[in-house]
C-alpha cells in the first residue's frame, strides 16, 4: 500500500509539473503572436503632435447663468435646463457658429449601445442631441442638413444575417428605446432639415452599399487592419462631424469623446460584435481590439477611426454617468453603477475634451493610451498647460469613478519611451543579474545614439518587447538595459507598478528600489507582477531598467503611482509626472529622439483656423529652411520659404489658408513641411475651416 500511495503522489506531481510547463509555453506562445506585427517604432516617427491652445466648456445644471438651474443631484432633470447647460458649454467653449456655415452636412455622433431609455448613463441621452439640432440649425434655418448617424452593435431585424452573437433583434427601429425615433414627430423640430442614419448600412436589402473601403492618413496605428477600415458614406461625405457621447468607463480606462468613433465601424461588416466578423465575410473582416495578447489594439483602432472622422467638435453627456463597465449594472430597479453629475462638457478638440472628462472622473488623462496617442498623431492636445477650462470648477465638480475590474482597465499606462542599450551575454556568468555589464550601472545618465545606446524608442505596448526589438530567439540568453528620466511635480513616495517573467532590477536616482532574480507568470490579464514603494523627488529623476532573458518573453512594464489602498481606485499615474529621454536640467536641448536634427517645431496656432496659423520653430544650428504645404494627397499647395539661410534661434511663420495662385485652399487637412539643409525634416498637421 505504501509502494502505491508513493506512486500515486509521483503521477501527481509529475502531472502538475507538466501543466505547470504547458500553462508557461501557452503564455510564451501568445507573445510570440507580436512577431506578425512590429512592437516598436522611433519616437521621431511622431511628428504631428500640437501644442496648439484649447478651449473646453463645462456647464452644470446649477450654472447660475442657466434660465432654470436645478441641483447637480436632481435625477428629474428637465430638457429645458438640458438645452441650456448644452448652450452653455458651447458658448463657453467659444460657439459653434465658427465651424458650422450655412449649406453644411452636420453628421452627430452619439453613443447607442444597448436598447436602452434615456437617463440610464448607457447611452447618449436624446435630449442633448435633441439640443443639438436646434442649436445647428439656428445658424441658418433649413439650409443644413443634419444627420444622426450611429453604428449600435446591437442588430435590428435586418441586420440579423450578419451577426452570431444575439439570437433576436435589438431594435424595433432604429434606437427606438432609447427615444431617437420620437425626434422624427417632435414638434419642437418641425421643420428642421434632420435625418436619421444607421452607419451600419442602411438599406435593408444591401447595406454594404453605403459602405466604403478608406484608408488611414499615414497609415494607421492598429497594425492588425492595415490602415483600412470600411465606413458609411454619411461619415465621409459629412462636412462637420460632431461626437457626442455619453461619459462612462469602460475597458479602454474611459469611453468618451474618442472612444465614441468605434460606432462608425459598421456591424454589418465587423460583425455584432464587432470583434467577430460575419459570416458573408467568412469572420475575417472584425475589429482585433485586444484578441492578439498580450497587445493590445483597441486604443489604436480607437484613434485610428477618429483619424477617418475628422472631429470637428465634442459635446459630452455627463448628465447620468456610468462607473465600473460601459453598460448599466441592474440591482432591482436601481442602477448601481450610476454616477450623476447633471453638467455638459463641450469643445473643437476631442482630445482636450477627453483629457477635462478624465480628470472630472477622478484619473489621470496619461494613463489613458487612446487620448496620449490622439495627441501623438496630432488629433489635439493632452497638455493642461494649452487647455483653458472656463465655466465649473474642474477640482470641487469631478468626483472619484470606479475603474474597469481588469488590468487594461486598472494598470493606467506605463512609460513607453526608453533609450536602449545591449544585449549582452550572460554565458558563464552566475547571477547575471547583479553583474555590471556597463561600469557604475546605478548612475547612468546617458544621451541618445552615444555609447551603444539607441535613439528613442517608441513601444506600441505597455510591455517593452525587448525580444521584439533585439530580435531574439528563446534561447538567447541576454541582459540590457532600458533608460528614461521623469519629472515629478514634488517630493514624495510613489508606488512602483511592475511586470516581469524574468529578473529585473530597478534603479531611481541611482538607488536600487527593486530586484528580481526569479521567474513568474506575466500574462497578458494580469501586468502587474509587484507593487513596490519608492522616494521620488521634485524635478528630474533618472530610471533605469535592467533586465535579463532566459526563459520568458523578455518584455517588462513599469509605471509610477500615486499610493492608494482603495483597489477601486488605484493605478493612477501621479498626476504632472512626465517621461522624457533627454534632461532638461541645463542649457537648449534639442527634442528627445531627434539628436540627429538641428531645429525644432513646436508651435501652431490656433489649430484649427479660418484666418491665418502661426507655425514657431526653433533652429540650433545656422543653415538654409524651405516651408512648404501639402495636402494629404501629398501635392504641394504652396512654398512659404524657399532655402531661406537663417540663424540659431526661435522663429515663427505664418500662412493664410491661400494656395500658390493667392485662392483660398478647401476646408481639410493639410501639412506644414519644414525642411533644414538637404536632409533634416520635421512636419505639423493643421486644419483649414473655411
Amino acid at each position: 500500500m505504501k509502494v502505491r500511495k508513493k506512486s500515486y503522489i509521483r503521477i501527481i506531481v509529475i502531472v502538475c509539473l507538466f501543466t505547470i510547463w504547458i500553462s508557461w509555453d501557452l503564455t510564451q506562445a501568445g507573445k510570440n503572436l507580436l512577431s506578425l506585427y512590429r512592437s516598436y517604432r522611433m519616437e521621431e516617427e511622431f511628428d504631428s503632435v500640437t501644442e496648439a491652445t484649447a478651449k473646453v466648456g463645462i456647464a452644470r445644471s446649477d450654472d447660475v447663468k442657466l434660465a432654470h438651474p436645478t441641483a447637480i443631484d436632481n435625477t428629474s432633470i428637465t430638457y429645458q435646463t438640458i438645452e441650456e447647460m448644452v448652450r452653455q458649454a458651447i458658448k463657453y467653449a467659444g460657439g459653434i457658429d465658427w465651424i458650422v456655415q450655412s449649406g453644411n452636412m452636420v453628421l452627430l455622433k452619439p453613443n447607442i449601445v444597448d436598447p436602452e431609455p434615456p437617463g440610464t448613463g448607457e447611452v447618449t441621452d436624446v435630449r442633448v442631441i435633441k439640443a443639438l439640432i436646434k442649436i445647428i440649425d439656428e445658424i441658418d434655418p433649413g439650409k443644413i442638413e443634419i444627420v444622426v448617424g450611429e453604428g449600435s452593435p446591437r442588430p435590428m431585424d435586418y441586420e440579423m444575417e450578419y451577426q452570431s452573437t444575439f439570437g433576436t433583434p435589438q431594435w424595433t427601429k432604429l434606437w427606438d428605446k432609447s427615444g431617437y425615433q420620437d425626434l422624427l414627430t417632435d414638434p419642437y423640430l418641425e421643420g428642421i432639415n434632420f435625418r436619421l442614419s444607421n452607419l451600419n448600412g442602411s438599406p435593408p436589402e444591401d447595406p454594404w452599399q453605403d459602405l466604403v473601403l478608406v484608408d488611414v492618413p499615414g497609415g494607421g496605428e492598429a497594425q492588425p487592419q492595415g490602415g483600412q477600415y470600411y465606413i458609411h458614406k454619411d461619415v465621409l461625405n459629412a462636412d462637420v462631424f460632431i461626437t457626442v457621447p455619453v461619459m462612462k468607463i469602460h475597458r479602454p480606462g474611459i469611453t468618451v469623446a474618442l472612444k465614441n468613433q468605434i460606432g462608425i465601424a459598421p456591424s454589418t461588416m465587423y460583425g455584432f460584435s464587432k470583434t467577430e466578423g460575419v459570416p458573408q465575410k467568412n469572420y475575417k473582416v472584425k475589429l482585433v481590439h485586444q484578441s492578439l495578447a498580450p497587445m493590445y489594439w483597441t486604443d489604436k483602432e480607437i484613434v485610428d477611426l477618429c483619424n477617418l472622422a475628422q472631429i470637428k467638435y465634442a459635446v459630452v453627456d455627463a448628465i447620468a454617468c456610468l462607473e465600473q463597465k460601459k453598460a448599466a449594472i441592474r440591482k432591482g430597479d436601481q442602477i448601481t453603477n450610476l454616477v450623476r453629475m447633471n453638467m455638459i462638457v463641450a469643445g473643437p478638440d476631442p482630445v482636450a475634451v477627453d483629457h477635462v472628462c478624465t480628470r472630472l472622473m477622478g484619473m489621470n488623462p496619461d494613463d489613458i493610451e487612446h487620448i496620449t496617442l490622439a495627441e501623438k498623431v496630432g488629433l489635439g492636445t493632452n497638455n493642461p498647460d494649452n487647455i483653458t477650462i472656463i465655466g465649473a470648477d474642474l477640482e470641487t465638480t469631478k468626483k472619484r469613478f470606479i475603474k474597469f475590474p481588469d488590468a487594461e482597465g486598472d494598470f493606467g499606462q506605463g512609460n513607453r519611451t526608453w533609450l536602449l542599450n545591449g544585449p549582452y551575454s550572460i554565458d558563464s556568468i552566475s547571477e547575471p543579474i547583479n553583474n555590471e555589464f556597463i561600469p557604475d550601472e546605478a548612475n547612468l545618465t546617458p544621451t541618445a545614439n552615444k555609447d551603444n545606446w539607441s535613439e528613442a524608442v517608441f513601444f506600441n505596448d505597455d510591455r517593452i518587447n525587448l525580444r521584439d526589438y533585439y530580435n531574439l530567439s528563446s534561447g538567447d540568453d541576454v541582459v540590457s538595459y532600458a533608460f528614461c528620466y521623469f519629472t515629478a511635480p514634488k517630493d514624495q513616495q510613489a508606488e512602483l507598478w511592475i511586470g516581469s517573467d524574468e529578473a529585473l532590477k530597478i534603479y531611481i536616482n541611482g538607488n536600487e528600489v527593486y530586484s528580481y532574480s526569479g521567474t513568474r507568470s506575466f500574462k497578458d490579464n494580469q501586468f502587474v507582477s509587484a507593487k513596490v514603494m519608492a522616494d521620488i523627488k521634485a524635478g528630474e529623476n533618472s530610471l533605469l531598467v535592467k533586465t535579463l532573458q532566459k526563459y520568458g518573453g523578455y518584455d517588462f512594464c513599469i509605471n509610477i503611482c500615486e499610493p492608494e489602498s482603495n483597489p477601486n481606485y488605484d493605478g493612477n499615474r501621479i498626476w504632472g509626472l512626465k517621461f522624457h529621454t533627454a534632461s532638461n536640467v541645463s542649457g537648449i536641448k534639442q527634442p528627445a529622439g531627434k539628436t540627429n536634427v538641428n531645429f525644432e517645431v513646436f508651435n501652431a496656432y490656433p489649430n484649427p483656423f479660418n484666418g491665418s496659423v502661426s507655425l514657431s520653430y526653433r533652429i540650433f544650428k545656422p543653415g538654409k529652411m524651405t516651408v512648404r504645404v501639402f495636402n494629404i494627397y501629398g501635392q504641394k499647395i504652396r512654398t512659404l520659404l524657399n532655402e531661406r539661410v537663417q540663424t540659431t534661434g526661435n522663429h515663427v511663420i505664418s500662412w493664410d489658408g491661400k494656395d500658390s495662385n493667392g485662392n483660398f485652399v478647401s476646408t481639410g487637412t493639410y501639412f506644414v513641411r519644414f525642411q533644414k539643409d538637404l536632409n533634416q525634416v520635421d512636419s505639423k498637421k493643421i486644419l483649414f475651416l473655411k
